[in-house]
């Protein structure tokens, strides 16, 4: 199965057992969580675990890690995370001129659950993920999706926009630009599976990787 698609029911079966380990490792913030919705950490915490076993991975930053229960648990685990949040220290632009300018490329892993559709600069966003991954290094990204969504139509609160299947694919420009790429061809189609605030929606993954 691509790495790069929608995540659907499917998905919410094959990893009912890992999100009801998580609800054992990190009981009071899984209990904020929307049930539905956790099939974006437990995708997360999988693709994490699979390159921890590859032993592809130095360093692990997660970028919006305010209650993000994949990187709570890779704690619990004593992975040790690098996490940044706007709402506790830094955004990832910040965290980018600091750390990027004086330690470049060092991350083997850098994730970052539903924050893309929230930031005002989403290329920046990618590139900023790019420049701090090592050679080699992987890129995790989940967002909100709604294929016939288009610029000015209503978005949830606080999203600044639904991603499309044409959005996404638009970020392999950016990603060829900052010498990386998807890890396999993508494959986000399917029918909108979540409804939160009146729209139905969808959670698409982005898995992309630096070129050694």
């Amino acid at each position: 199965m691509t790495l790069n698609r929608l995540l659907t029911d499917v998905d919410r079966e094959y990893y009912k057992k890992l999100i009801e380990k998580m609800f054992d490792l990190c009981p009071e913030t899984m209990a904020k969580k929307i049930d539905r919705a956790n099939v974006q950490q437990a995708f997360m915490l999988d693709v994490i675990g699979k390159e921890l076993e590859l032993g592809n991975s130095s360093s692990i930053l997660c970028v919006g890690s305010f209650e993000d229960t994949a990187s709570e648990c890779l704690g619990v685990f004593g992975v040790p995370v690098v996490n940044i949040d706007s709402s506790l220290n830094h955004d990832l632009n910040k965290f980018t001129e600091v750390v990027g300018g004086e330690y470049p490329d060092s991350y083997g892993i850098v994730f970052s659950t539903s924050v893309i559709e929230h930031v005002d600069d989403d290329d920046q966003f990618l590139k900023d993920m790019c420049s701090l991954l090592e050679p080699g290094g992987l890129g995790v990204i989940t967002c909100d999706f709604k294929d016939d969504w288009r610029v000015g139509d209503p978005v949830i609160v606080p999203d600044l926009r639904f991603y499309t299947k044409k959005r996404l694919m638009g970020f392999k420009k950016t990603l060829k630009d900052c010498d990386c790429k998807l890890v396999d061809k993508p494959n986000w189609v399917g029918d909108p599976d979540f409804n939160l605030g009146g729209f139905d929606y969808s959670f698409a993954t982005f898995v992309f990787r630096k070129n050694k």
